[in-house]
């Protein structure tokens, strides 16, 4: 079938006839050919025409054409209202052939207007066919109108629609790669600035994952085609799979080097020996490591490197070195200052003569019930933190009332009551987030739900969520505890006063919660139970 272009409606709403041949037109095969096509995700190419022709001929005549080793893959809409539902699900169009005149004259120019302002897409290429130019003039059309390029169905000869293609294409392969490309970039600035976040070094590695792919030009599907991995390795050669590309899986996993695949054990073992990038004939290892740790980028499908790519990687290197040893000593600040915390706990129990594990309790307890509430995972966090600072302000208290091995009497307790300020004003007016949070906890957590407490009288949800979390997880673990005034009760006991003290002493939807989950609260106690004191006798 010989093919040059599709002409102009005619006024029986039948096509043309094809005009004549030129030097540019192009012989295909009968459409029944079924020759293979090249491997590799499909660019999607949506048509849009009231006519059935134009479709059967653009199909026809870039049936063979490929553009970076991929085909096309057609879809069709005969009217705009149609095309506006497909477009509603169709994600991922490179390119869209648009008629300007269908049910109505303008109809191919509004939907323009609803593919860039009301769907925000800027990345599909817009190409204009229209067979009645004057219904819609090129130089306001361009002018008006968010579109790539404007083509009279006249002018568009075979040649021109192969040149055209290959031009709308490989500028939506970049625009979706500078997409990808800034994606990436955010998601490691974000894990780099997410200091706090448990997570933060998981989501860096696969924000560089990312971003290495597309150094390497992987783009599009080929992020999830090509073989890709992210491991850590430690002193026995052991690696913990920290992201994986392939097959658009994630993965965590340990595993020896032993154990990886041939192809890979080799490339491997000589960066961790040699500790460099390793550059292989369709595979390479980026090795981003310090004294004590590596950090491995295995990537496999890539194509020739040249110098300059080579000197790109190399400084991609150093700087996730330099980004990964920040989150490292991040890391190492956060779990410094949780010991920090927990010792100063331990200090004061140690003072009130109350050893054992009663902070940790009381920072797991809390934890647990922030997140039994619903709590996000940021406030947990600072909760679980904080918590064992509750009662930093016995610092201020005589030893004569702290260590009263009866019950206080008068002045006594009135001394006592003070530990709640003198904490709250230790902690506070630092600006840290965690102190913050702790002086509240100090002076709120011997407020009542009934208004009773003190140092203020704070009744219901006028205490802090964190003082009445931290209100319940010190009774309850205290109660249970060797004191110098009394020996630990039974956990019958304890259950029966958390429950009678419900809407009194504590809130009560928090004791509904400490009831419903008790054998997660009583694992805890599980996992750490005081050393009972020894008389010296054995």
């Amino acid at each position: 079938m010989l093919l040059r272009s599709v002409g102009q409606k005619c006024s029986q709403g039948h096509p043309a006839e094809l005009l004549n041949t030129m030097n540019d037109e192009l012989i295909f095969s009968d459409e029944e050919d079924d020759q293979s096509l090249p491997a590799g995700e499909a660019w999607k190419v949506l048509i849009i025409d009231d006519e059935s022709e134009v479709h059967k001929v653009t199909k026809l005549a870039l049936k063979r054409f490929t553009f970076d080793d991929r085909p096309l893959e057609f879809f069709s809409a005969y009217s705009a209202r149609e095309a506006r539902s497909l477009l509603k699900t169709l994600k991922g169009v490179a390119v869209i052939l648009l008629d300007v005149v269908m049910e109505t004259d303008d109809a191919g120019l509004e939907l323009v207007h609803f593919i860039r302002e009301e769907q925000d897409n800027r990345s599909s290429r817009i190409i204009l066919r229209t067979g009645q130019p004057g219904q819609a003039p090129e130089r306001e059309v361009i002018r008006a109108y968010d579109i790539n390029d404007y083509k009279a169905k006249t002018e568009l000869t075979s040649q021109k629609l192969f040149t055209l293609m290959h031009a709308s294409l490989r500028s939506y392969r970049d625009i979706v790669t500078l997409e990808r490309s800034k994606a990436g970039l955010e998601k490691v600035i974000r894990a780099s600035r997410g200091i706090f976040e448990q997570r933060a070094f998981d989501s860096f590695v696969e924000g560089a994952m990312q971003q290495l792919l597309l150094l390497l030009h992987l783009d599009g599907s080929s992020i999830y085609t090509f073989d890709s991995l992210a491991m850590q390795v430690n002193s026995n050669s052991e690696l913990t799979v920290l992201a994986a590309s392939h097959d658009n899986e994630i993965g965590v996993r340990t595993l020896r080097v032993s154990q990886l695949p041939d192809q890979m054990q080799g490339i491997i073992r000589r960066a961790i020996e040699q500790k460099r990038n390793i550059f292989e004939t369709g595979r390479l290892v980026v090795y981003c490591g310090n004294e004590s740790l590596a950090t491995l980028f295995f990537v496999e499908g890539v194509h020739l490197l040249s110098e300059i790519d080579r000197n790109l990687l190399n400084l991609f290197t150093e700087n996730i070195v330099v980004a990964l040893e920040n989150i490292r000593l991040n890391d190492v600040l956060r779990e410094s200052k949780k010991e920090i915390i927990y010792r100063l706990g331990e200090v004061i129990e140690t003072r009130s003569e109350e050893t054992g594990f009663h902070v940790k309790r009381v920072a797991l307890y809390s934890q647990l019930l922030g997140q039994l509430l619903g709590m996000p995972e940021e406030e947990v966090e600072v909760l679980k933190q904080a918590s064992p600072l509750h009662d930093i302000g016995k610092v201020g208290i005589p030893d004569a009332v702290l260590q009263k091995p009866g019950a206080l009497e008068g002045q006594e307790w009135i001394v006592m009551k003070t530990h709640a300020q003198i904490g709250h004003d230790i902690l506070s007016g630092s600006g840290n987030t965690l102190l913050d949070a702790a002086a509240v906890i100090s002076l709120t957590h011997h407020e009542r739900w009934d208004g009773r407490g003190y140092p203020f009288g704070l009744a219901g949800d006028q205490i802090p969520i964190f003082g009445r979390i931290t209100a319940l997880t010190d009774v309850f673990d205290a109660l249970g505890s060797t004191r110098c005034y009394k020996e630990p009760w039974p956990m019958e006991r304890i259950l029966q006063v958390i429950k009678t003290e419900r809407g009194k002493q504590f809130d009560p939807e928090l004791v509904d919660l400490m009831l419903s989950n008790k054998e997660k609260f009583l694992e805890i106690r599980g996992h750490y139970i005081d050393e009972l004191p020894t008389d010296g006798s054995g």
